[in-house]
């Protein structure tokens, strides 16, 4: 802990501060924060000038012409466009910032750990409160959110609750490097989200925390000993040996009820992810049919980030955003190779990377969580600017 707080000093409070809130949104007022962040990103004219590289340059120029678009029908409000066309680059630009001269694996994990753990409290506080209220036997996916009641639908809540999802992987290939106060702070925090996607229903959340477990054990084997794998594998199956014999997953259990109401919609729709697949077909064609964009009327949401992209802004923020999500696929394949023995910090960017893809590739995240592609942005500068240090 003494090491964050002399973090925290050496940032400053104002900008910690700043950044603590938007993550936490209180009163669906975020966005304020984000003006005030983008200001102090501004003043750091010698900081920008040094760290200005090709992800700017894209998120600037996909960032504007995004907005140029959704200003001829901003749903969601006229703020938005100032929204889409500042944040992305300003926080990548402030991940920059905050790993500037950091080149110790383990600070730049906490500062990953606890921004991912911030963001998501809103949320937990939210579902689990109402979990407290009425616990798992509840059809209603809305939640009311914990800052003012207002309605919040499982999809945005369950987003939230993305990062969380990967504290299993973490732990499994990373146990040895995490203290104690920290794998028991971890270990709450899973328990607590995982509690909340299942009051969602949300198959995605959980298929994330299946998907980054598998991967963290596939990862984690050739870094061990034979005898530390044996381990490995004799704690997984007991584990799931205990699970098996003690919890129902008969549809009619309590603690099901939700995913039993969203089944009911058939195994076709299920199989589909919930006719996904149909609505990212019908989007391939109308990018011929429609280059420049079309209504949300046509059939509502792509239910796929760049194909949502795709109906606001047409082809051209769609090929950008395109360039800039393969660009970050090679730039975390970098990050992690630079310092292979850096294993717990490794794992993190590689789980990370998996759960913000696979929400992409399910949501429309710029008009239902644009806050977590903001984060992405933040963690993109924070592993650009951890590889740049290392590699002076």
């Amino acid at each position: 802990m003494k090491a964050l707080f002399n973090y925290i000093n050496s940032i400053g409070f104002v900008l910690s501060g700043l950044l603590g809130l938007y993550l936490l949104d209180p009163f669906n007022k975020g966005f304020l924060f984000g003006y005030l962040l983008f200001i102090l990103v501004i003043l750091k004219r010698n900081f920008i000038s040094q760290n200005l590289d090709g992800d700017v340059f894209l998120l600037t120029l996909f960032s504007v012409i995004y907005a140029i678009f959704y200003a001829f029908e901003p749903l969601a409000g006229s703020q938005y466009i100032v929204i889409y066309a500042l944040f992305p680059q300003s926080f990548y630009l402030l991940g920059k910032y905050l790993a500037n001269n950091i080149k110790d694996p383990r600070t730049l994990f906490i500062i990953l750990f606890y921004i991912a753990s911030i963001f998501s409290i809103s949320a937990v506080l939210s579902v689990f409160l109402n979990f407290r209220e009425g616990g798992f036997a509840q059809l209603d996916r809305t939640i009311p959110m914990f800052w003012n009641g207002q309605p919040t639908s499982a999809t945005l809540m369950g987003g939230f609750l993305t990062l969380n999802m990967c504290i299993p992987a973490i732990l499994i290939s990373g146990y040895k490097h995490i203290t104690l106060f920290n794998k028991i702070l971890a270990i709450s925090l899973f328990a607590l989200s995982l509690i909340c996607a299942i009051r969602l229903g949300s198959r995605t959340q959980l298929v994330i925390f299946l998907f980054t477990s598998i991967v963290s054990v596939l990862y984690i084997f050739p870094r061990q000993t034979y005898k530390q794998n044996i381990h490995l594998l004799i704690f997984l199956v007991l584990s799931i040996a205990y699970i098996i014999r003690n919890v129902s997953f008969d549809l009619n259990a309590d603690w099901l009820t939700t995913f039993a109401g969203r089944m009911s919609g058939g195994v076709g729709e299920a199989a589909s992810g919930g006719g996904r697949t149909e609505r990212w077909i019908k989007s391939f064609e109308y990018l011929f049919i429609h280059p420049l964009g079309w209504n949300l009327k046509e059939f509502g949401y792509s239910h796929n980030m760049w194909l949502d992209v795709l109906r606001v802004g047409g082809i051209i923020p769609f090929i950008l955003l395109i360039i800039y999500s393969t660009k970050s696929f090679f730039q975390v394949k970098r990050a992690m190779a630079i310092r292979k023995e850096n294993i717990l910090l490794n794992g993190q960017i590689l789980f990370y990377s998996i759960a913000f893809f696979l929400l992409f590739m399910v949501e429309p995240i710029f008009e239902g969580l644009f806050s977590l592609f903001v984060v992405f942005c933040l963690y993109k500068g924070i592993i650009n600017k951890y590889y740049s240090n290392l590699n002076q």
